[in-house]
């Protein structure tokens, strides 16, 4: 169903784009918000759950309940800060592992949103970005 309210247009593509990733990276029994979050890890190197919260751009409570996921899959270490009240976080060598195993799976999804974006990059600002973003919920409904 077409709305012209972006804000419902970009919540729609949200949902298919993650789905459109998490299709992609399902090989690797992995979602795109944990690919998301062992990437800002291995940018950040070790850091604090606060530190990673700002990174991902995530509340402090999402990023306990999600590293926690990454905690119990092996994927993530955590050591006490110098600060016994934080916890610093960083990849493990499986984290490390399962990462690079699931970078191939992120770049065809990468390129499946790519291709629906290049076919609308003509005509007036406002349609493009609509039609790429309904685009982008079809394909997300097909995966």
């Amino acid at each position: 169903m077409f709305t012209d309210c972006y804000c419902t247009q970009f919540r729609r593509s949200a949902n298919a784009l993650t789905s459109v990733y998490d299709d992609a990276l399902r090989p690797v029994g992995m979602k795109i918000t944990q690919f998301s979050l062992l990437r800002a890890l291995e940018r950040l190197g070790a850091a604090t759950y606060s530190e990673v919260a700002a990174e991902a751009a995530l509340d402090r409570t999402t990023i306990s309940r999600n590293l926690k996921l990454l905690i119990n899959a092996g994927w993530v270490e955590t050591t006490p800060d110098t600060d016994a009240r934080f916890k610093v976080a960083s990849l493990s060598k499986e984290g490390v592992k399962v990462l690079r195993a699931a970078e191939p799976y992120w770049q065809l999804a990468q390129a499946r949103v790519e291709s629906e974006v290049d076919r609308f990059m003509k005509g007036p600002a406002n349609k493009r970005l609509l039609e790429a973003l309904e685009s982008l919920q079809r394909a997300g409904a097909a995966a």
